[in-house]
Formats: structure tokens, sequence, C-alpha cells
């Protein structure tokens, strides 16, 4: 019996040896086991009786004591040793957990980081942006702007552009009013010279028919004179080729009309106013004709008036 106590408590000894090891291994253990001795400690100390004298425990006694104190002090270590498990499990799950939260929170500051950056990149291009549409709306301001000055400028070209129409509407109107009067003066100035040389030409054709029929008169007064001086000669030649016939009265006279052509010749006679005596007035023409070419003055233009000739012949003359 002594033996398996024995045996017991070196085992039991074992135990506890390898348990203070695993304590000085693990610090966190000796201090969990060193307040479980405290505590344990403190309990047999509270319960001991300092009044009596305390007797000398028997041998047995102490060694079973020694070992029910180790079998708690294991209990109390396993307990430790399950609560640390426990712990230990729940650690980990815990770790995990955190470890997945915190992957989790690292994907979300990843994601979160991402998120800035996109926001962040979408802001520099919404910055770009709106200095672009900045710029854009300044330049679209500079060309309203330029396009307003051009428009201003392109309205005061008209203006200008219609008030030097109307200008020159007017000038034109004035110079066609000028023109339309100075075309009205023209053309009673050229009436009144059309008129004035009208007049004048009537005038002066008055005085040319005057002067021409004085001309003519003087012409046809100096043309009767030659043509009376011309017909004595012709009546003396056609009178000295006449021959007188026999058994004709004495005093007889007929109308001979001639047709002479240039030089005197005779182209026809014709007796225009008989004597009565048809041998007579035979007797003449043949006298008229035996004496061409009758005498003619040397002014051709005396001609026309012996083309026809009219004289009266009387052989007594």
């Amino acid at each position: 019996m002594n033996k398996k106590k024995k045996s017991a408590s070196r085992a039991g000894r074992g135990r506890f040896m390898g348990w203070v090891g695993d304590l000085i291994g693990r610090p966190r253990y000796l201090v969990y086991a060193i307040l479980v001795h405290a505590a344990f400690l403190s309990l047999l100390v509270f319960s001991l009786d300092w009044h009596a004298e305390p007797a000398p425990p028997p041998a047995v006694n102490i060694v079973e004591a020694v070992v029910v104190d180790e079998s708690k002090v294991l209990a109390e270590m396993e307990k430790l040793r399950q609560a640390e498990e426990l712990k230990k499990k729940k650690a980990l799950e815990a770790r995990k957990k955190r470890e997945q939260e915190e992957k989790r929170l690292a994907e979300l500051k990843k994601k979160r980081e991402a998120e800035q950056r996109r926001l962040k990149e979408q802001e520099k291009k919404r910055q770009e942006e709106a200095k672009r549409i900045a710029e854009l709306k300044k330049k679209r301001e500079a060309e309203q702007r330029r396009l307003k000055e051009q428009e201003k400028k392109r309205k005061a070209a008209q203006e200008k552009a219609r008030i030097e129409e109307e200008k020159r509407k007017e000038k034109e109107a004035r110079l066609a009013a000028l023109k339309k009067e100075e075309e009205e003066l023209e053309r009673r100035r050229r009436a009144e010279e059309e008129k004035r040389r009208k007049q004048a030409e009537k005038e002066l054709q008055e005085r040319l028919a005057r002067e021409q029929q004085r001309l003519e008169a003087e012409k046809e007064r100096k043309a009767r004179g030659v043509v009376a001086e011309y017909v004595v000669l012709i009546k003396q030649k056609v009178a000295r080729n006449w021959l007188r016939p026999g058994n004709i009265e004495k005093g007889l006279s007929c109308e001979v009309m001639v047709r002479l052509i240039p030089g005197g010749e005779v182209v026809s006679v014709q007796i225009t106013q008989s004597s009565g005596d048809a041998v007579f007035d035979r007797s003449v023409e043949r006298a008229v004709r035996k004496a061409s070419p009758l005498p003619l003055p040397d002014d051709p233009d005396m001609f026309t008036y012996f083309r026809e000739l009219k004289f009266i012949f009387k052989p007594e003359d």
C-alpha cells in the first residue's frame, strides 16, 4: 500500500514537475498557477486554528494531503489548461475573425482607396472638365464678344453703307434732276435753235427762192432775148432755104414747132397753126428741114429754151 502511495506520489510529483516546467516555459500559465496557489494557501491559512498547539501530523496523512493537494492543483491546472485551450480556441477564432475582419477591412480599405482614387481621378477629371468647360466658356464668351463686336461693326458698316447709299441716291436724284433739267434746257435750246434754224433756213430758202426767181426771171428774160435774137436768125435761114410755091397768095404765115437736139439738128417739124394753105405749110416744113442745123447760142445751158422752139414764119418779114 505504501509502495502504491509512493508510486502515485512520485507520479504526481512527476506530473507536477512537468506542469511546473510547462509553467516556466509559459509565463502566463505560471502566473495563473501562482495565483491559484496563493488562493489555496490563503484558504489553508484562514482554516487553521492558531490558538491550538499544532500537533505533528502523521506521515501518512501528509503524504495523502500532498497527493490530494496535487490532484486539486492538477485539476485546477487542467481547468486552467482547458480554459486556456478554450481561450486559445476563442482567441484563434477571434484572430481568424479579426483576420477576416482585417482582410475585409483591408479589402474595404483597398476598395475605399480605389474608390477614393476613382473619386480623386473623377474629381480630377471633373476639375479638368470644369477647367475645360471654363476655358470653353471663356472662349465662347470671347467668341460671343468678338461676334458681338463684329456684329456691331457689321451693323455700323451697314448703317454707314445705308447712309452712303441714301446720300448716293440723293446725289443721283439731284444729278438726275439736274440732268433732266439740263436735258429739258437742252431740248428747249435745241427746239429754239431748230426753230431759229428752220426760220433762218426758211428765210434763206425764201431769199434763195426769191433770188432764184429773180435769177430765173433774169435768165428767162435774157433767154427770151437770146431766143428772140436766134429766132430771127433761124427765120432768116429758113427763109433762105424756102422756095415759094407757084400760085400762092402773098402774106401767108404759119406757126411752126421745131424739136432740136444739141448742135441745132432738126428732129421734127410740126405746123401748130396752119396758114390755111397746105402747100404753103408743106413748103415751110421743107424749108425748116433743109435749114438744119439751125443756129443756136454757144452756151449749152441755153439749149433748154431751144429743145422745142415755136416761131411764126412769114416770108415777107
